[in-house]
């Protein structure tokens, strides 16, 4: 009885070991997709792994239950059969059993084996994590406190990486993506190391005028261009409209009216690329302006950044 308790509680603990290094290898975008696709098991581990610290907790809790169950059962296994210093013979005896069996062979299996491994044994995750969750809840406070910490110190340096990020990555390690949707991956991915100072373009490189005053700095055959429209004193852009927009039935261009005017989205210099184009795209415009380091402004063009995204040169009008 007591031999068959030995070796349950080392097949817990290799389970256990086997299941944390299973859910830190299987790709987060193989589960999600698994979980569309209504693959029940996916979807558990999709849950799961909504509240990783609780997750790791439960599992090192686990874990080290069984391990400090095998060696107590070990300990009165071998006071039963009469060895005369059961604590050494026990310690020593047991560290290599837990090292081959429930650590280093289980690590190995799940590092292969993956979600094939991993699928199969998450009820008796589910139901560990349903057990001792709350009993485990300080424990997890702290791990959640730690790991914010550390992660806000990390991030600061630029290392740690959204989940958006993350799920390019892993679709482009595990060759989920096509090639377009790679190179819009890697375009993201590109974005995210840049900041608005990087891609900001002169504002003579667009067409300019001012509120209420006739004719635009630019030649009539770039009516597909927009332009910038400034205030009356002409310092300071607040809004754009398409060139065509100002064309006149008679011909020429009319004068710019407050009512043309388009949004511009207004930036710091040191704001990543990729939240500019995110903000353009949820403003719905076209242009973003920022104020340069030496106080000259400067202007992002959405389509531009589109193709960057996309692994094209931009350039031109939406």
């Amino acid at each position: 009885m007591i031999v068959s308790l030995f070796i349950a509680a080392v097949l817990l603990s290799g389970l256990f070991s086997g299941m944390e290094t299973g859910l830190y290898t299987t790709s987060r975008l193989r589960i999600r997709l698994d979980a569309d696709a209504g693959i029940r098991a996916a979807v558990r581990a999709r849950e799961l792994l909504a509240d990783m610290p609780t997750l790791l907790t439960v599992l090192l809790v686990s874990n080290n239950v069984a391990n400090w169950t095998a060696s107590l059962l070990a300990q009165v296994l071998l006071i039963q059969w009469g060895v005369s210093d059961p604590e050494a013979v026990g310690t020593f005896g047991v560290s290599v059993v837990l090292f081959l069996l429930a650590e280093s062979l289980p690590k190995q299996a799940f590092r292969r084996g993956r979600e094939h491994l991993l699928y199969p044994v998450l009820p008796m995750l589910s139901a560990a994590h349903a057990v001792l969750r709350v009993p485990t809840w300080p424990l997890t406070a702290f791990a959640r406190w730690f790991s914010g910490v550390m992660g806000h110190r990390i991030g600061s340096g630029g290392a740690v990486r959204g989940k958006r990020e993350a799920l390019f990555h892993a679709g482009m390690q595990e060759g989920f993506l096509t090639q377009f949707q790679e190179r819009v991956a890697r375009g993201v991915l590109e974005m995210r190391s840049r900041t608005a100072e990087h891609e900001a373009l002169s504002v003579e490189s667009f067409p300019r005028t001012r509120l209420g005053v006739p004719g635009i700095e630019a030649p009539e055959s770039c009516r597909d261009q927009r332009v910038l429209v400034l205030d009356h004193e002409g310092e300071n852009v607040v809004g754009w409209v398409p060139m065509g927009g100002l064309w006149a039935p008679e011909g020429g261009f009319r004068a710019a009216r407050q009512g043309d005017t388009r949004p511009v989205l207004q930036v710091e210099g040191d704001m990543s690329l990729n939240r500019v184009y995110l903000r353009l795209d949820r403003l719905g415009t076209g242009l973003a302006v920022l104020r340069r380091a030496d106080g000259s402004p400067g202007v992002l063009d959405a389509h531009r950044l589109r193709q960057r995204v996309m692994g094209a040169d931009g350039g031109g009008a939406e």
